[in-house]
């Protein structure tokens, strides 16, 4: 009997020791924060690196159809960021505000419109961060009918709170359904009430025609041309413009038979002046620091930026470490040009 308790006495201090020794690991690995419950502890956020650097679009979306000439371009990115808008024609400077927000109007021709924003990081490239890129495409068609849905308003015997929330996300919903959309791309099939496409993106899209609501136009070349449903043909390049249903099928309303829409060949970069000459600058590119030659031409639009004002300026106006943001196009026959020097030193 005597060794039975023995036995268990020196069983029962050998589990404690193994339990304390757990106990000690466990508390051994837990970062020592006297001033944080572990049960609550979030990890710390991590800083923001150069590859970070981004611009988030809020509006217009991809393949919106607009019908007025002018679109609203607005998103987010790093406070106090340069950012060009390069539209089909016409090229716009702004800086975002201290919470990152910017916003611009910008003209549009009929038709579609490609659109291209660019961010350049507020220090000027110094930790060697790339200028962010983001890219849209609008429809602008002053003919296209818009719809308009009701919403059920709400009654006086609702309470503010929840109704209140319904309501907005209601209108979102009615908001979203309400947005007129195209699709965009090559004819590849035709039945008696559908067309289907293959998009720029090599995506497989459906449209839904009607023979007596539908109205089609052939815009090829320069003049346009009312046609039938009918006289669409497998190969065309069409804008279809209408509204999604739930199964991602779009019933067009409106149809353009058009020329093949082409990726523009423009290009933003911003640069510090090394050299000025009569006709043309020599330049160091942000962040590579490659060295450059521009030459502007007749066409070319030299604006200078200073507090948030835009003015005209000259060649001869731009001094020896100025820092420029320019725009080149190049055409169907590969020659680069000059469309805008925007000097915002």
């Amino acid at each position: 009997m005597r060794k039975e308790v023995i036995y268990a006495v020196i069983g029962g201090i050998i589990l404690g020791l193994v339990v304390a020794f757990g106990v000690w690991r466990i508390n051994s690995s837990i970062p020592k924060n006297k001033n944080q419950d572990i049960n609550t502890q979030s990890p710390t956020p991590k800083s923001s690196t150069p590859g970070e650097f981004k611009i988030v679009l809020d509006k217009p979306e991809n393949d919106d159809v607009v019908t007025t000439d002018t679109v609203n371009v607005s998103g987010l990115t790093k406070p106090l960021s340069w950012i060009t808008v390069a539209g089909d024609e016409s090229d716009y400077i702004i800086q975002s505000d201290t919470n990152g927000v910017f916003s611009q109007e910008v003209d549009l021709t009929p038709g579609v419109n490609q659109i291209k924003v660019t961010a350049f990081y507020p220090e000027g490239g110094t930790n060697g961060v790339k200028p962010s890129v983001t890219e849209v495409l609008v429809v602008y068609s002053s003919s296209f009918q818009t719809r308009t849905l009701p919403t059920d308003a709400p009654t006086k015997s609702e309470a503010s709170g929840t109704s209140d929330i319904r309501a907005k996300v209601a209108q979102d919903v009615a908001n979203t359904i309400n947005r007129p959309k195209a699709y965009i791309g090559t004819v590849t099939d035709i039945t008696d009430s559908t067309l289907e496409i293959k998009t720029m993106n090599s995506e497989i899209k459906q449209i839904s025609v009607n023979s007596e609501s539908t109205d089609v136009i052939n815009a090829k070349g320069t003049t346009n041309k009312q046609v039938k449903v009918a006289d669409i043909a497998i190969g065309d390049f069409i804008v279809a413009m209408g509204y999604i249903n739930g199964n991602s099928v779009l019933a067009a309303q409106r149809i353009l038979i058009t020329d093949p829409v082409t990726e523009p060949k423009v290009s933003v970069s911003q640069a510090k002046v090394a050299t000025v000459a009569t006709k043309t600058l020599t330049v160091n590119t942000i962040p590579d620091n490659t060295e450059e030659t521009i030459q502007p031409n007749s066409k070319t639009d030299i604006m200078a930026v200073e507090k948030e004002k835009v003015s005209i300026a000259k060649l001869v106006n731009i001094q020896k470490d100025d820092v420029i943001i320019y725009v080149t196009t190049i055409d169907i026959k590969g020659n680069l040009s000059v469309r805008t020097i925007f000097v915002v030193s």
